[in-house]
């Protein structure tokens, strides 16, 4: 299992880096195109936040739970994955915590290999 995610890059200096290839290896499973399903709805999501009140869009991110554990119902998401986006959406409270996911969200794609 990987390490424990702390969205916070000031506690973890290593949290775009090995931190992320972590993470990345432990949901290979996942199906790429699902990966990036979620990454493209946290985009969304941020840029929402920017046009909208923050509590008009942060039911959204926090609904984004019940997606990932439908994912892992249909097999196209590992549970390793739900356990990724379990741990950062419980930290995200304000928009800033939001880009925090969205930059470890990316650099975890970056090393991404994933199934097909």
């Amino acid at each position: 299992m990987a390490k424990r995610i702390e969205l916070d890059y000031t506690k973890d200096v290593n949290l775009f880096d090995e931190t992320a290839k972590e993470w990345a290896e432990a949901i290979e499973k996942t199906k790429k195109t699902q990966a990036r399903n979620f990454y493209e709805k946290i985009l969304e999501l941020e840029n929402k936040a920017k046009n909208e009140s923050w509590e008009n869009v942060l039911p959204f991110v926090k609904m984004l739970n019940s997606k990932v554990s439908y994912g892992v119902t249909r097999k196209v998401v590992s549970y390793e994955f739900q356990d990724m986006m379990t741990q950062c959406i419980s930290q995200i409270n304000k928009r800033e915590d939001l880009t925090k996911f969205k930059l470890f969200f990316e650099a975890v794609l970056g090393f991404f290999k994933g199934s097909n």
